[in-house]
């Protein structure tokens, strides 16, 4: 069980504009949580009971969106 069965593919989203980086959920939870990779969250949910599990998840769902929502983003613009 993996963490697909419990996020909704909302969550999973990936922002992509002119000079702005792409940060997947993946990519996140290594640069900004300090993971080695999306495999070693994976273990690490999967050691958890059920109600654990799903509270991990949330947790993690709310975090990610937070990031999301809050971080700057930067626009490139061109001048002729």
């Amino acid at each position: 069980m993996g963490l697909e069965k419990y996020v909704s593919l909302s969550l999973i989203k990936n922002i992509y504009m002119k000079g702005l980086d792409l940060m997947t959920f993946a990519t996140w939870l290594i640069k900004e949580k300090g993971f080695v990779s999306k495999s070693q969250f994976d273990s690490l949910v999967n050691t958890l009971p059920y109600e654990g599990r799903r509270k991990l998840i949330i947790y993690y769902k709310i975090e990610y969106e937070h990031y999301l929502d809050t971080r700057p983003m930067q626009l490139e613009l061109e001048i002729k």
